[in-house]
């Protein structure tokens, strides 16, 4: 009904306009030569899945030409500056007309859709055309299940002519199992999420991180990271009276609280200073306030102790396999509901501690000071869990090539 409405405005957009997000949105989409592998991602943390699987696919066969669609423009932003070499655009309308003509444009020799984005007349002209369709770091919610059994006459099909679903977890296929997709299509091959994390730095790299932050090798770092509103004021009382032994980085999660942050640190009377303004003579102060983008991997790095935020509020928690994979103890709070099953692998493990507020941080941190032992011991637990569940990427590649060697 939208389209009936506003087919005169994409018509003169994709006619006139200069902004080729429309043109693309109506399958005016690059031509491409060589029968391309085509990944479609939604967003930016989708489209950050994609280079791994692109890397395994060279591995185990080159000379695929690769082209990106995304639904947003943060994730097409993100796309083409980690898959340099790649052609990337918006993916059409999912119309009969426009994707139709990005098919015949691009002429893929086989389609990949990240996690659960699912076209249904992308996937269904692509079986008819004989073009394999596969579903990579397949996830299904408990939340979105009951919708997707409810439309099940539309999805069951649908999902039974695709070549593979690749899912990220045992539970995730066993949800597919059942909306009644055929189980010889399914395979648990894991979070690519895993692949995609940085491994730890060497000793040499993190003395230098350290110094191009203010510290010294000698320095105790806990490092908070993606805090939310509310979280700085409880990490900062459980830190009280432990700067003697203990140096601390703070990571807000959104710049515009960069100022809310440094006054929080002025009115508590704390000694600080800014990522921005460090000049290499605030080696005294105890606080960095992290007010820069794109530099929390490398406070993680940095560091000795993680503190993910977004955990002690009910935001639901932000990645805590960053600083995991660098081998560093984990501690979170309650409210991990975003990454619930990292939070509960990473507690097996015995590579993170979960506390429910600022008295049960203190006593963790407490404990933590001057016990070496303990520290290299979660942090390796840590480390060990997120190197277990790597290799997705690979095991998702090597069925999309065996299936495009089989059509050929």
């Amino acid at each position: 009904m939208a389209f009936l409405l506003g087919w005169p405005y994409l018509l003169l957009a994709c006619l006139f306009s200069g902004n080729k997000k429309w043109r693309q949105r109506c399958g005016l989409v690059p031509k491409m030569q060589n029968n391309p592998a085509w990944f479609h991602a939604a967003s930016m943390g989708e489209a950050a899945l994609i280079p791994p699987l692109i890397e395994a696919l060279k591995n185990e066969s080159s000379g695929y030409e690769t082209v990106i669609s995304t639904m947003t423009q943060t994730g097409q932003d993100r796309a083409a500056r980690i898959n340099q070499g790649s052609v990337t655009f918006f993916l059409p309308l999912d119309f009969l007309f426009s994707i139709a003509l990005s098919l015949g444009r691009i002429k893929p020799s086989v389609l990949v859709l990240m996690e659960t984005e699912l076209w249904p007349n992308l996937m269904w002209l692509c079986y008819a055309r004989k073009i394999p369709v596969f579903i990579v770091n397949a996830r299904l919610s408990d939340r979105s299940l009951p919708w997707y059994r409810f439309f099940g006459f539309l999805f069951r099909p649908l999902l039974n002519r695709v070549e593979c679903i690749a899912c990220q977890s045992p539970e995730d296929g066993e949800r597919y199992k059942s909306l009644g997709v055929d189980s010889g299509k399914i395979i648990n091959a894991g979070n690519i999420k895993y692949d995609t994390i940085r491994r730890p730095v060497s000793r040499e790299q993190k003395m230098k991180l350290r110094a191009d932050l203010g510290f010294s090798p000698d320095d105790l770092i806990l490092v908070a990271g993606s805090t939310r509103e509310g979280e700085e004021e409880t990490i900062l009382d459980a830190w009280a009276g432990l700067s003697d032994g203990m140096k601390l980085i703070i990571a807000p999660r959104h710049p515009e609280r960069f100022s809310t942050v440094e006054e929080i640190l002025s009115n508590k009377n704390i000694p600080f200073f800014l990522r921005s303004k460090f000049i290499g003579s605030e080696k005294s102060k105890t606080v960095l306030l992290l007010d820069s983008m794109g530099e929390l991997i490398d406070a993680y790095a940095a560091g000795d102790i993680a503190f993910v935020g977004g955990s002690l509020v009910p935001v639901g928690g932000h990645n805590p396999l960053e600083p995991a994979a660098l081998g560093l103890p984990v501690i979170f709070g309650p409210h991990v509901s975003n990454a619930r099953e990292s939070a509960r692998g990473l507690l097996a493990a015995q590579g993170a501690v979960q506390i429910s507020d600022a008295g049960d941080l203190r006593t963790v941190l407490e404990k933590l000071i001057g016990d070496d032992e303990s520290i290299r011991r979660l942090g390796s637990n840590a480390l060990r869990m997120v190197e277990e569940k790597r290799g997705a990427s690979g095991k998702a590649a090597k069925i999309i090539i065996r299936t495009i060697k089989k059509e050929r």
